[in-house]
């Protein structure tokens, strides 16, 4: 597996945040709105989907109610067959983050068309080439991004989604 991940060998910290990744994307919901629906904060899911090492075995355990897995204790030599979704444990953005659960990320042959266009023949650097990406995300509809805008200068407003 590229970047060293194997998922036969994955720590049970890991193998919970997959699991709450894979269910967050079954439902294609943010960590922030997942998080509401759950009754948790969005940085404890964030922490839990990082890391659970560090929580409480019964908050992991809730955490988990409801997503199709559970924590169990089995036989040391029993290798559970588990079939994570390979973005997960393979795509990285190129700072080593994974991409949002949410989005459909997908192996890119020649590069994203950013990368592309602003990188290969634009003028500023050119970093290496990522090999995923998730271009051709459409938010939903009432999604909005940063402040609402403030129209001026004879700019005539243009619409922003119901419910903003």
């Amino acid at each position: 597996m590229e970047n060293g991940r194997d998922a036969n060998h994955l720590g049970v910290a890991e193998q919970v945040g997959l699991a709450l990744r894979g269910h967050r994307r079954e439902l294609g919901q943010s960590q922030r709105a997942y998080a509401a629906a759950r009754g948790m904060s969005r940085s404890q899911l964030a922490r839990m989907e990082h890391d659970a090492s560090g929580m409480k075995l019964g908050d992991v355990a809730d955490a988990l109610e409801g997503t199709g897995y559970c924590l169990a204790v089995v036989p040391v030599d029993a290798t559970p067959d588990m079939d994570w979704d390979p973005t997960d444990l393979e795509a990285r953005t190129r700072d080593g983050h994974r991409f949002p659960a949410n989005r459909l990320v997908k192996r890119s042959t020649y590069g994203p068309y950013w990368w592309v266009y602003h990188e290969m023949m634009g003028t500023g650097r050119c970093g290496p080439k990522p090999v995923w990406t998730a271009e051709g995300f459409e938010p939903g509809p009432g999604t909005r991004f940063g402040p609402k805008p403030r129209h001026g200068l004879g700019i005539p407003p243009r619409p922003w989604p119901d419910g903003a």
